[in-house]
């Protein structure tokens, strides 16, 4: 298996599990304030990479400042997607996010003068217009512009996040960037969250859900989604990891017992064909290119 077709499956693997987190950050986001949410959820990825961060030091000190940033960076997009999620709903939340891939491709063309190919942009518009049918984005019952423009918010952060995470991951390493990010910004997210000044929660279910999502639902899919970058380009991990409402809405219908309309399951569909086709034309190219 090739470079690209590893990241391809990391970025994967770490978007489903981080559509699966949806669902269960749903369930607790009435009982803690988003803001304090992301902040607390990232300081306990901090704590369980912290070991790996020390140990790859060296690495890291080859651009501290972009890796603080990039763990920064955590804390803002997190905060953003909560704050979207609480007032206009997860479906909603996730459809705007995920204008993100549109947003690198974009930049790749306009600003970066690259020329994306044209399976790259029929897979982005593709996964778009998926996402906004899974999610069923026009669903609105009243606009709540503080929730729509968080959700754009969300979508800016998490195109800047992919586009830096891959450029830093090329100095400094996929693994060692993503321990010291996730470190750094578990430290500052420790200080935003600061849990010493939190009245613990009567239902002790609330602390083990913020625990779960810091550990096996933010530590594990952060580093293979960081780590994936310095494999593939952000713009191929931006449409891979639309797989996410894909994960979210299939928990849900097993879980939740939450049925999906005929016009969602298309949504699905084309998300998981759009992530194939650009998955499989990049893991092909590259191995032309290695083999040439």
């Amino acid at each position: 298996m090739n470079r690209t077709a590893v990241g391809i499956m990391m970025a994967a693997v770490g978007g489903i599990i981080f559509g699966t987190s949806a669902t269960v950050v749903g369930t607790i986001i009435d009982d803690v304030d988003p803001l304090r949410l992301s902040a607390l959820r990232i300081a306990v990825a901090g704590l369980c990479l912290l070991p790996w961060a020390i140990l790859y030091r060296t690495a890291i000190s080859r651009a501290p400042v972009r890796v603080a940033v990039v763990g920064l960076l955590q804390i803002v997009l997190n905060g953003s997607f909560y704050v979207s999620l609480q007032r206009i709903g997860v479906g909603p939340a996730i459809g705007l996010e995920f204008l993100a891939p549109v947003l690198i491709v974009v930049w790749d063309r306009v600003i970066g003068h690259a020329h994306p190919r044209a399976v790259t942009w029929s897979a982005v518009f593709t996964s778009v217009v998926g996402v906004g049918l899974l999610v069923q984005i026009g669903d609105f019952a009243t606009v709540d512009v503080v929730g729509l423009i968080a959700g754009l918010g969300a979508a800016v952060f998490l195109a800047i996040y992919l586009r830096l995470s891959e450029a830093v991951g090329a100095i400094v390493g996929g693994f060692p960037l993503a321990a010291g990010a996730i470190a750094i910004g578990g430290a500052a997210g420790l200080i935003v969250a600061r849990p010493w000044s939190m009245t613990l929660p009567s239902d002790p279910t609330v602390v083990w859900t913020v625990v779960v999502l810091g550990t096996f639902m933010m530590a594990l899919p952060l580093s293979l989604e960081i780590s994936s970058l310095s494999r593939a380009p952000a713009r191929v991990v931006g449409v891979v990891i639309t797989i996410e409402p894909v994960a979210a809405a299939v928990t849900a219908w097993i879980a939740l017992d939450e049925t999906l309309e005929p016009l969602q399951i298309v949504g699905l569909v084309l998300i998981v064909a759009a992530v194939a086709a650009v998955s499989l034309t990049a893991s092909s190219r590259r191995k032309v290119t290695l083999t040439a």
